[in-house]
């Protein structure tokens, strides 16, 4: 089970995860490619070459190494926007973890380059109270994860707009109490109801 899974809040779901991008495993493409070009050079240059052997099983032997730990680096990194927080967790041994409410959030910077914007990945930086700033690089699919944030941000702010709207028929109650206390006159009860519910306002004929 994965960490954001085992740390969800009664009532907590996950609306989008995302994770480091595949380049991680450029080095490794790039090692694995050499060590082909070496094996046939080698294998082509007759017995007069094959004494170059070690070489290019060191550098597949480099590829397999790295083809590993980046698969060690995505495994060991998520990131996460549920209907609550923002949750970020990188590393294996040594675990480095932020968990910020919706609330908190003020924004999500992306940097992305030239190869970011082709290969859809980036830099991302969660600021707001509570988190750290720390630049996430590798980032697969950054602007879409910053969009999920951004909903979600949204629609937890939904029901505190809502409460806030204005009220006009409670505000009518008031003003017809204030009418019956001869506060208000008829006529200015009648005027101001009109603006309440939204009437356009009679005029004299």
């Amino acid at each position: 089970m994965s960490y954001v899974a085992k740390h969800l809040m009664p009532g907590e779901e996950v609306v989008r995860e995302t994770h480091l991008s595949r380049i991680v495993f450029i080095p490794a493409f790039l090692l694995l490619v050499l060590a082909a070009v070496l094996f046939a050079v080698v294998i082509r240059g007759g017995p007069e070459t094959r004494e170059a052997m070690p070489l290019p099983v060191a550098f597949l032997a480099g590829a397999a190494i790295m083809t590993l730990w980046g698969m060690i680096r995505v495994g060991a990194t998520e990131f996460a926007v549920t209907n609550k927080r923002v949750i970020v967790k990188v590393g294996l041994f040594k675990r480095h973890s932020t968990e910020t409410l919706l609330r908190q959030v003020e924004g999500i910077t992306v940097d992305q380059g030239i190869l970011g914007r082709i290969f859809n990945y980036g830099t991302i930086v969660i600021e707001g109270t509570g988190s750290d700033r720390t630049p996430y690089a590798g980032i697969a699919a950054p602007l879409q994860f910053r969009l999920a944030v951004q909903e979600q941000i949204d629609r937890s702010l939904a029901p505190v707009a809502a409460s806030a709207a204005p009220d006009p028929y409670g505000n009518l109650i008031k003003l017809n109490a204030l009418r019956e206390q001869g506060i208000v006159s008829p006529a200015e009860f009648e005027r101001e109801k009109r603006k309440l519910l939204g009437d356009p306002p009679t005029t004299a004929a």
